[in-house]
């Protein structure tokens, strides 16, 4: 076997949403300018927020320097239907009848994009290669490990999540030579979930752009910002508890009698009561300098989130020198800011409505608080040492 790390991601490109997308794109580029023999295979579709049909064109090109095989997205499967490869492997149905996946985990499987190609390629090159999938759930990841378990690395990006729990996972965990978890919090539910011991399961976490520097007075000029500012960036929807976010901001305005104001940025639409509108700012998508300035503008980074394996949006919020408040029942989020002393946590509206008392009431606080932030993400968070971390876990160097 060569050490040709081959990261295997459904949707991968500078148009790609997703955060295991984006952790994919950044790993690989970072893997290449270390000088690692890197490869991306890929579907030819754009992300999970747009239809299963060709964005990119099929086939080879270069990004940023890394190779990236491209393969045509496959058409939607019927309900519970096996990819056409799969069907056709006895080897794989075999393992299907020893495993038992429930009848809802196949049902899932079948929903979600993947390549026929793909999984070819994989059965028929994988012995000279390390494959990397990214994340766990999807088919290019799951049929993945089943045809190279030898061959297969895997970032899985995990939570607690009902996918954790499926049969399907417990075998591809457990048969995968390694996994790379993004944080301490995510490498605990490994170990715990599937009995691994510690050298199954290398803590190689996951980095952001250090050169970026927000403006957060131009950010405030630009949107009109003239209260404290709270700021979340990402997926404005129920997966990232925003309208729980909303409300509790809503409540605290109402019973403190103090205007704050809540910006959101990201792709989704958003629908705002009237009432809502007054305290609610919907930015939209933001290019990386416009979201780090937002980052810089903001009193307070808020993230009501429980299912995160490493959190892009706490980090650039750090990186900025801003104080976070998240969710206590997200593992990952509230171990980071106890570990880093870079914000509080809370569970109910009462605790959201006191961290915010003592911390916008306590400009000193917030600023501690921020710049403990800041050496977290400098200390733990630089793509090269990532890079290095990874390399050493796939090709024990």
């Amino acid at each position: 076997m060569n050490n040709t790390i081959t990261i295997v991601s459904t949707w991968y490109g500078p148009d790609t949403a997703g955060g295991a997308e984006t952790a994919a794109r950044k790993l690989a580029i970072a893997l290449h300018h270390a000088g690692h023999t890197v490869e991306v295979w890929a579907t030819n579709a754009r992300d999970l927020f747009a239809p299963h049909e060709p964005h990119y064109v099929a086939g080879q090109s270069i990004d940023e320097g890394v190779v990236v095989r491209r393969f045509a997205i496959s058409p939607p499967l019927e309900k519970g239907e096996l990819p056409p490869f799969i069907k056709q492997h006895n080897g794989i149905r075999a393992l299907i009848k020893q495993i038992q996946p429930g009848d809802l985990e196949l049902l899932i499987l079948s929903t979600l994009a993947y390549s026929n190609d793909m999984l070819q390629a994989i059965a028929h090159e994988h012995s000279h290669r390390r494959f990397v999938f990214v994340p766990y759930p999807l088919p290019s990841s799951v049929w993945g490990v089943m045809l190279a378990p030898d061959q297969s690395y895997l970032l899985p990006c995990m939570h607690d999540e009902p996918y954790a729990y499926h049969r399907i996972t417990d075998w591809q965990i457990t048969h995968t030579k390694r996994l790379l978890a993004n944080s301490a919090a995510e490498r605990d539910l490994l170990m715990r979930q599937y009995a691994l011991p510690a050298e199954r399961v290398a803590l190689t976490r996951l980095g952001i752009d250090l050169g970026v520097t927000g403006d957060g007075a131009r950010f405030k000029t630009q949107f009109a910002i003239t209260t404290p500012m709270l700021f979340f960036a990402g997926r404005k929807d129920s997966t990232k508890n925003v309208p729980l976010l909303i409300r509790f901001v809503q409540e605290y305005i109402m019973r403190r009698g103090r205007m704050v104001t809540l910006v959101l940025s990201g792709r989704d639409e958003l629908a705002l009561t009237s009432y809502q509108r007054m305290f609610v700012r919907d930015v939209g998508f933001l290019s990386e300098q416009e979201k780090a300035n937002a980052f810089a503008a903001a009193d307070i980074f808020v993230h009501a989130g429980t299912q995160e394996s490493f959190a892009f949006v706490l980090m650039e919020a750090w990186l900025q020198g801003r104080p976070a408040l998240v969710n206590r029942d997200c593992a990952v989020t509230a171990s980071a800011v106890t570990e880093a002393d870079g914000g509080m946590d809370f569970n109910d509206f009462a605790t959201f409505a006191a961290a915010l008392d003592i911390m916008l009431y306590n400009p000193q606080l917030m600023t501690q608080m921020g710049q403990n932030g800041k050496r977290y993400v400098l200390e733990n968070c630089r793509w090269p040492d990532v890079a290095q971390r990874v390399a050493t876990a796939v090709l024990n160097v």
